[in-house]
């Protein structure tokens, strides 16, 4: 009996320290915002299984407290250069991403003191543990990572406050638990205790911040909103008053155009007449106030940008065929397109006058709203993982946003890049 529970004890400590592998792996890379792809998957099983390998090398040749003694060198390091060369995440976002989800491991721990504290078999804390990897990945997978991402999307300066509590944590923890056992000098649960409950209020921390910042970004959205109708109000105001006078001055003038054009027409000089038509077509039209589409906001938004476009010797060409009601928020719709007209302009402003032009494309199919966006580049934009790549500071947070916020709005969105054009394409 002693054999066979030995041997059952070896095993489900083996599907521990596997379990716990991958979990830190992947809990790592959904804070940190990389997508579970096939691509992404691939390599993350590939990393997870060599250093499997690495760590049963280690345990041969010593035990199992090297293996987590190793961890930081054969574990941590590896993925963090990962992140960082493959990922192509910043030094910073990679070790918070791997120490916050080295403080999440806490909830399983805890998770696993239920059966400890009644003094179950090995076997049966390690499965408790194991039960608690799942539980704790959909959480944090669900709720929390969702959150995280939109934390991790700042810039690298507004983050050093959520390093704190991690990197503490994670220094601490090996150097009282891993390399010395300090803190096991009293009772282990409830030492586990307190490690426990700084993730959990880290981790809500997180979610508040991160809910806080949206509310704040809605609210900064909406007063951009305002300014831009009351922006496009005055211009309105300004087009109507200049528009009035000329319609006074046509009207006052339609009787000399007709006794000019029956005169033409008298002499047999059709073709002066019909350009004199045209003239005064012209002058007519300078009256009207265009408008690129039905609904309001995407109205506004594509008003504002043409004159600063036409300010800017920038081409703009469009084609937009969309309802006046559409099924998403004025300011998400705002965020989406402002961020990606901006994007553009920035992009094109760099080129010679003769070459900037921008191409917009916006359409309603089989229910889903299809926005296109077109630019030429004068430097071929990185980048890694469908995600345009910049080291330049404040910048590529426009994409980020889109992407963040088509992502709320259960669409997709993806970034692409020709010999000549960046593209890209949204699906809400």
């Amino acid at each position: 009996m002693g054999v066979i529970e030995n041997m059952i004890n070896s095993i489900t400590e083996i599907l521990r320290h596997i379990m716990t592998l991958y979990f830190g792996v992947f809990v790592t890379t959904a804070i940190i915002g990389i997508k579970n792809n096939r691509k992404n998957i691939l390599v993350l099983n590939l990393f997870c299984i060599g250093d499997l390998l690495l760590h049963l090398a280690v345990l041969v040749l010593g035990d199992s407290a090297k293996v987590l003694g190793t961890y930081p060198l054969f574990t941590h390091l590896p993925l963090l250069l990962l992140l960082m060369f493959f990922f192509h995440r910043s030094l910073l976002k990679s070790l918070l991403a791997i120490t916050t989800a080295y403080l999440t491991c806490q909830i399983c721990n805890w998770i696993s003191m239920i059966p400890e504290a009644y003094s179950c078999d090995h076997w049966l804390i390690d499965l408790t543990y194991i039960g608690g990897i799942f539980i704790t990945y959909y959480i944090v997978h669900h709720f929390i990572a969702p959150a995280l991402t939109e934390v991790f999307a700042k810039p690298d300066i507004e983050l050093l406050p959520f390093c704190i509590m991690p990197f503490f944590y994670y220094i601490f923890d090996y150097a009282t638990t891993v390399y010395t056992g300090l803190l096991y000098a009293g009772s282990h649960i409830i030492v586990e205790f307190v490690p426990f409950m700084m993730c959990i209020c880290y981790l809500i921390f997180c979610v508040i911040y991160c809910r806080q910042s949206e509310r704040q970004q809605r609210i900064t959205m909406q007063n951009y909103l305002m300014q831009l109708k009351q922006a496009q109000f005055q211009k309105d105001m300004k087009n109507m008053q200049r528009n009035e006078k000329n319609i006074s001055l046509l009207r006052h003038d339609m009787r000399h155009f007709l006794n000019n054009i029956a005169t033409l027409v008298e002499n047999g000089e059709s073709e002066k007449a019909l350009d004199y038509i045209h003239g005064v077509v012209k002058a007519t039209e300078k009256t009207i106030s265009k408008r690129y589409c039905a609904n309001e906001i995407i109205n506004v938004i594509l008003m504002s940008n043409a004159s600063v476009f036409s300010e800017n010797n920038i081409d703009f060409r469009y084609s937009v065929s969309v309802p006046s009601m559409l099924d998403i928020p004025d300011t998400d719709m705002t965020s989406i397109l402002q961020n990606a007209l901006e994007n553009a302009l920035h992009a094109v402003l760099l080129l010679e006058q003769d070459k900037r032009f921008i191409r917009l494309s916006i359409t309603v199919k089989n229910g889903k709203l299809l926005i296109s966006v077109e630019n030429p580049y004068a430097e071929r934009p990185k980048m890694a993982n469908g995600m345009p790549v910049t080291t330049n500071r404040g910048h590529g947070l426009g994409t980020n946003s889109i992407q963040q916020t088509v992502g709320r709005l259960n669409g997709n969105c993806q970034f692409s890049v020709t010999d000549r054009l960046f593209i890209v394409r949204i699906i809400i």
